[in-house]
């Protein structure tokens, strides 16, 4: 959060240079802000040198420039200024109304805890005229799997393992718990690494810039769009369940979803910008049909073999290496849900076991658990489901012998939701190819 006190005016942020060597897999993504700062971050694709065909650098060339604009996010939120400025990249103006949706709606979250009103200000330009040529590259027909070190992605990997898509797992950063899920998948990988430009980081520290929340979901969408190209793979299998698109509150007219980068509405827009570029790509979540509670049902069904490596708490992932726990910490948002939602599901003890805690026997979590159960305030920002899968695991542990005696069971009182029944029903809300047909045939079990 930035000092009380400090105003920040600036006038424009330069989108100033883009560049990537195929021999070294560097990509450079370089920033100004007025001729006061510039900022140079850097992304390493691993397995170089890359060999490309003339059509895969065209297109390789176009999808960074994307990267670059989605990348920028990071440092454009530090400072505010009043202007966004194009330097080597003109848009189209689909494109721009693309970005600003990314820009407002990625930063919902960051304006509320900074109370701040920037959504005026965001404002990509562009040229009337401008068409890109669809490229006729072909891919591939295997998948990339970004694996996040949850439940989520864990369980994507075993329903295309069961369905015998060739599949790769791909991460940005390799903490322990992504490391020891794609140890355990047996899958090859593909780790990336993002290095945000350490001056950045120093300023945040020193309180001399804003900070907060951005839609890293959304950087990494473009990541893993280059990712397809550089190692020739068809589909990007994401592991975003459908309750991403509800939102957690309204703000200065915008609605406010912490999880705007893993929403349906992001992932549509994002289809149709590859299909400008890459017509034969897809990007879609192979979970979206499922609740939480469904994937949460599904993942201890067929995901045991990752019990005790999976981590779901944020506090696992943190930038700076030194702050990362390499356990549950037991008492934040993700950590109170993703127990919650396991709970009926899964044996108590072996549930405990796997935390090394339980949040729902701590007295001290009652006001957390309401949240969640949205019996105040608004839901968490955090990556949670919605209320009413929140009420009916609390529901279905009340009547649970080995749950019911603990004290945020005993002394809580869920709602109780009329239409309760869609929470294992699939969605048809979803972008999944009729490649992935016999997939779906695993969802419904």
């Amino acid at each position: 959060m930035i000092r009380k006190g400090i105003t920040l005016l600036y006038n424009k942020f330069h989108f100033t240079n883009v560049h990537f060597s195929l021999t070294t897999g560097e990509l450079s993504l370089e920033y100004a802000v007025d001729d006061q700062y510039k900022f140079k971050e850097k992304m390493f694709f691993p397995h170089a040198p890359f060999v490309l065909s003339e059509e895969q650098r065209r297109v390789l060339s176009h999808i960074l420039q994307y990267l670059h604009i989605a990348a920028g996010i990071s440092y454009y939120k530090a400072f505010l200024p009043r202007c966004l400025v194009l330097d080597h990249f003109p848009l189209n103006k689909a494109e721009a109304e693309f970005f600003d949706r990314f820009y407002i709606n990625g930063l919902g979250e960051f304006a509320v805890r900074n109370q701040l009103h920037p959504f005026a200000c965001i404002y990509f330009p562009y040229r009337g005229g401008i068409s890109r040529c669809a490229s006729t590259l072909d891919f591939s027909d295997a998948a990339l799997v970004p694996i996040g070190g949850g439940k989520d992605s864990c369980l994507t990997v075993e329903l295309l393992q069961k369905a015998g898509i060739k599949a790769t797992a791909i991460a940005c950063g390799n903490p322990e718990p992504i490391t020891e899920v794609i140890k355990l998948s047996g899958l090859d990988d593909i780790i990336i690494k993002r290095q945000i430009d350490p001056l950045l980081l120093e300023l945040n520290q020193q309180g001399l810039t804003y900070n907060g929340h951005v839609p890293i979901t959304g950087i990494l969408a473009f990541v893993l769009w280059a990712a397809a190209v550089l190692y020739d793979k068809k589909y990007v299998v994401m592991s975003c369940e459908r309750s991403s698109s509800s939102g957690n509150m309204t703000y200065d007219g915008v609605q406010i979803n912490h999880q705007y980068s893993k929403s349906f509405a992001f992932e549509q827009d994002f289809y149709r910008l590859t299909q400008s570029i890459t017509p034969q790509f897809r990007y879609f979540s192979l979970l979206r049909p499922l609740s939480e509670l469904n994937i949460a049902r599904l993942f201890t069904m067929n995901c045991r073999k990752y019990f005790p490596v999976f981590t779901s708490c944020n506090k696992a992932f943190k930038l700076d290496e030194n702050k990362r726990l390499h356990h549950w910490c037991g008492k934040c948002d993700k950590c109170r849900f993703v127990f919650l939602v396991l709970a009926p599901f899964m044996d108590k003890q072996e549930l405990v076991n796997l935390l090394g805690c339980n949040p729902l026997d701590d007295a001290a979590q009652m006001e957390d658990f309401e949240l969640l159960l949205g019996l105040k305030g608004h839901k968490p920002f955090e990556c949670v489901g919605e209320f009413k899968e929140s009420n009916w695991a609390m529901s279905q542990l009340a009547g649970l012998p080995q749950w019911r005696n603990d004290y945020i069971v005993k002394n809580i009182v869920p709602k109780k939701y009329v239409r309760d029944n869609d929470l294992f029903t699939l969605s048809r809300k979803h972008l999944i190819p009729k490649r992935f047909n016999h997939v779906m045939v695993e969802l419904r079990k």
